[in-house]
């Protein structure tokens, strides 16, 4: 009996690496994603990417960052390879691909760096439902643009002098804040069947050196 696409590449991968794999997939969500807008500094863009990874969040969303493939690997510890990064299309408008994200019942929630009568603290979202947290730009936040689409906007309480924390350690703030609490709920929020198949055959192929050639060799 032929042997499967899959099974030749998983039989090229250490029976420790597949249990690493099996490990992490069953700890990824998608019920929490991020949102990355005009982030333009690669090293913020890879603490994030990291940050995620280590909370088991899958999926990231960039709008107008650039950079968010390129460099950093000092500081993201290669986290990239196991992440699915959504780029929003040049050529669409903010608003429809907001709308196209809201249809997969999502909620977007803004993040802003201080606290308003307008805001709510982190720590009293509610996972109603599925959620993807928006950071913006280092300098400016995000666009009135996002911010005029989320459904809710948040902040983090600071008690200091200069009330403002860098773009990396507010994501990692506040999604560890929302990740903690979320798994205390035991909702069920693990990838399904389908998405832990396609997941697993793309980090077999991540771990695998000189990958390209050997799926060339395989569909000869």
């Amino acid at each position: 009996m032929a042997k499967s696409y899959e099974n030749i590449l998983e039989e090229l991968v250490t029976n420790n690496r597949k249990k690493i794999i099996e490990s992490v997939l069953n700890k990824r969500t998608r019920f929490i994603s991020v949102m990355l807008e005009n982030i333009y500094q690669s090293h913020n863009i890879n603490a994030v990417m990291r940050t995620c990874d280590n909370l088991g969040i899958q999926d990231i969303y960039s709008l107008k960052s650039d950079k968010i493939k390129k460099s950093g690997k000092n500081v993201s510890l290669g986290a990239e390879k196991w992440l699915t990064v959504k780029t929003k299309p040049r050529n669409q408008k903010v608003n429809d691909y907001l709308s196209n994200i809201k249809r997969q019942e999502y909620k977007v929630i803004g993040t802003v760096p201080k606290n308003t009568n307008t805001t709510t603290e982190v720590s009293k979202i509610k996972f109603d439902k599925k959620i993807i947290v928006a950071f913006g730009n280092e300098e400016k936040g995000l666009s009135n643009e996002l911010l005029k689409n989320c459904d809710e906007i948040i902040s983090i309480p600071m008690y200091g002098f200069t009330e403002s924390y860098n773009i990396s350690v507010s994501c990692a703030i506040i999604l560890s804040n929302m990740m903690f609490r979320l798994r205390e709920t035991k909702k069920k929020i693990a990838l399904n069947s389908t998405e832990k198949e396609l997941l697993r055959l793309e980090w077999i192929k991540k771990s695998i050196k000189n990958i390209n050639l050997i799926l060339k060799n395989i569909n000869k």
